[in-house]
């Protein structure tokens, strides 16, 4: 039978069961992925919240390296309306995914960076009262070319400000969120991160919490990666080594911080998040944007001096990484302004 239509009747199986979860849904659509992502060039990673904090229910991956994350949502509560989860405070972090597909089975949106990708796709309607579904087998072929083309055409240009602050707020959060993980964690890999937090206790910050130390940790990375692609001259390229290269020697809190980034002991499952930002910066011209940003807040005219993107811009990405933050005295409160340690 086609794959598509195979998981078609098994999604209408558990859809008419009344003893059906969420989790009876997974199977068929695990099954559907490995058909249209076979091994062993591919590996679909089921659920892993587990191993590594907040994160989609299934990761396609090629080797190491994430192409795609998908969240689902049970279709038989209310709650798994889409349109619905798609304006919620939740959606906010689908900016920290590259790839992102977000489904109630039935139906499957495409985000780019947070943004639409595509049109959605219906392999079926869902028919709540009568526990019955509309299939549409016919969408099965559109479906699986959009989901090869969607993993394979990821150089598109950031084009505003805005979009590259929510992309910038998203990314941190992960980091935020796996640094956590790594730090309470039993894994081999958190020695580089315990030497970090010594080397901030020694000449920083005396005493903080792991939430702390993890919150500067993301804002410093994510905010320093940014200030070192402004000045960025080649803008054909971009990544953690070149970043390094462009922090100034006269900071030395950033070149460490960058040496450990750069380094062979950095986290496997940060470097990936980090690389993943880096592609984000190498298709973004990060100075052309700033100047059309602050024109179009009015903070760029005749009658003004152009101000410090670098300084400015920060506001406009914590408002993004962390919205629960306070203004103060009309700045953004963070415990550890970690902006002072990149101007």
């Amino acid at each position: 039978m086609n794959p598509v239509n195979t998981y078609l009747t098994e999604l209408a199986k558990y859809y008419a069961d009344p003893t059906s979860s969420e989790m009876s849904y997974r199977t068929a659509l695990q099954n559907y992925l490995e058909s249209a992502f076979p091994a062993p060039e591919y590996i679909i990673q089921h659920d892993p919240k587990v191993a590594s904090g907040n994160k989609p229910d299934y990761i396609v991956r090629r080797g190491e390296v994430p192409l795609l994350y998908i969240e689902v949502k049970d279709p038989s509560k209310a709650m798994s309306d889409l349109d619905k989860i798609e304006k919620s405070e939740q959606a906010a972090r689908y900016f920290g995914y590259t790839n992102l597909i977000l489904s109630d089975y039935a139906e499957f949106r495409f985000y780019r960076n947070g943004e639409r990708y595509t049109e959605p796709i219906k392999l079926a309607d869902l028919h709540k009262s009568s526990k019955t579904i509309t299939p549409h087998p016919e969408h099965g072929d559109s479906f699986a070319g959009t989901l090869h083309d969607f993993i394979q055409s990821q150089k598109e240009p950031i084009k505003s400000g805005k979009h590259l602050a929510k992309i910038m707020g998203g990314k941190a959060q992960r980091i935020r969120e796996n640094v956590v993980a790594f730090v309470q964690g039993e894994s081999n890999q958190k020695d580089e991160l315990e030497r970090m937090m010594r080397f901030i206790r020694e000449h920083l910050i005396h005493e903080f919490e792991v939430a702390d130390f993890a919150d500067m940790y993301a804002q410093t990375l994510v905010y320093g990666l940014f200030a070192a692609r402004y000045n960025d001259d080649t803008l054909e390229t971009f990544s953690r080594h070149e970043a390094r290269e462009l922090v100034p020697k006269t900071n030395p809190f950033l070149r460490e911080f960058f040496d450990h980034i750069a380094g062979t002991n950095f986290p496997d499952r940060l470097r990936i998040l980090v690389d993943e930002l880096c592609e984000v910066f190498s298709h973004a011209d990060v100075k052309a944007l700033m100047e059309d940003y602050f024109k179009q807040t009015n903070l760029f005219g005749e009658e003004h001096e152009a101000p410090d993107p670098v300084i400015h811009f920060y506001e406009d990405f914590l408002r993004e990484y962390d919205p629960k933050k306070k203004m103060e005295m009309g700045v953004f409160y963070t415990p550890l302004p970690v902006v002072r340690f990149i101007v």
